[in-house]
């Protein structure tokens, strides 16, 4: 005749036996589930872009869309006068993407975009930058809230209308209500 022992430890009954072993069965199934979830959702990078310093570099706020699918940005140097670009990604065939430079800061328009740009309902693109602009006792300037009209774009200036000399900003312009 064979019986089964099931050891005791000193000082836990039964209950609390259950219970520590519910627990980490539950701890197991969620980490189980975490791990088949995580190899689900596995991402594969794809470069949509690399910059060259002529055509931008270190772009450091986010991207946005417009109702085409296009990306639009900055970079915050580089660009024909170093100081900056604001660039539109649109997407071709085959996952591949075409830029274009909209505009490049020449410092008098603003210089080292920072922040993302928004859209107005007439499709302009507001964005700030920390330095450049005319005035203020800054060295270089103290910034500029800029304005980037699709009808400037679509004609070739290359060239944005300074809204208003601010000082530094980095921050992303709320919507408008």
């Amino acid at each position: 005749m064979s019986s089964t022992l099931v050891p005791q430890v000193s000082g836990t009954s039964a209950r609390s036996s259950h219970k520590l072993q519910a627990t980490l069965t539950v701890i197991f199934a969620v980490l189980t589930v975490a791990l088949l979830v995580t190899a689900s959702w596995a991402a594969s990078e794809t470069v949509l872009h690399s910059f060259n310093i002529k055509n931008g570099s270190v772009p450091q706020a986010g991207l946005i869309f417009d109702g085409s699918g296009n990306l639009y940005g900055t970079t915050s140097t580089g660009g024909t006068h170093g100081k900056g670009t604001v660039f539109q990604l649109t997407p071709q065939a085959g996952s591949h993407w075409t830029e274009k430079v909209l505009l490049s800061f020449h410092g008098g328009d603003g210089a080292i975009p920072f922040a993302s740009l928004i859209f107005d309902a007439s499709g302009n693109l507001y964005g700030t930058t920390m330095h450049g602009g005319r005035g203020g006792s800054c060295t270089g300037g103290c910034g500029t809230v800029f304005e980037l009209s699709p009808k400037r774009v679509a004609t070739g200036e290359n060239t944005c209308c300074i809204t208003s000399t601010i000082t530094a900003p980095t921050a992303t312009i709320p919507k408008s209500r």
